[in-house]
């Protein structure tokens, strides 16, 4: 009968943090429904690839321009994803311009954790340049990349 009690006023407790903190919830599970649907559209963009190169990069295109994109999917990502393509379909001035773009939208990081070393140098040889490294932020062997979560979410 003790253990039910118990059991009663800790349900009621709960229930009653539950209904104080509804709007919390509610800015959690828009965050996370905002996530889901960036991630959606970029798994779909990656998908239709096969079928369509050109819809799929207008696709990536259109992801790039989304406001709080980041909360979703990295951009460096999508970014990774198109050099890649441009690269092997041999537009290596497309891909060098792309790769200038990620460049500038994310000025410290490391572009070998997006994009092949091997394409990158690609990119360099069939564009002509004459940099010794086209990432000047590549990582060293101890240095970790760390993605940042909201603290206020409690992920």
């Amino acid at each position: 009968k003790q253990w039910n009690q118990r059991r009663v006023r800790a349900l009621k407790c709960m229930n009653k943090a539950k209904m104080q903190d509804v709007g919390t919830q509610e800015a959690k599970i828009n965050f996370l429904k905002r996530r889901i649907s960036l991630l959606k559209k970029f798994v779909q963009a990656r998908r239709s690839y096969e079928e369509d190169v050109d819809e799929a990069m207008k696709q990536c295109l259109m992801l790039l321009e989304e406001p709080d994109l980041e909360s979703g999917v990295r951009s460096g990502d999508i970014y990774g994803f198109m050099v890649e393509h441009y690269a092997t379909a041999g537009d290596y001035q497309k891909a060098y311009h792309l790769v200038q773009e990620l460049k500038q939208r994310l000025p410290t990081a490391s572009l070998a954790y997006y994009v092949n070393n091997t394409v990158l140098e690609q990119i360099k040889i069939n564009v002509g340049l004459d940099e010794p490294n086209l990432d000047p932020n590549t990582p060293g062997i101890e240095e970790e990349i760390e993605e940042e979560i909201p603290e206020d979410f409690g992920f």
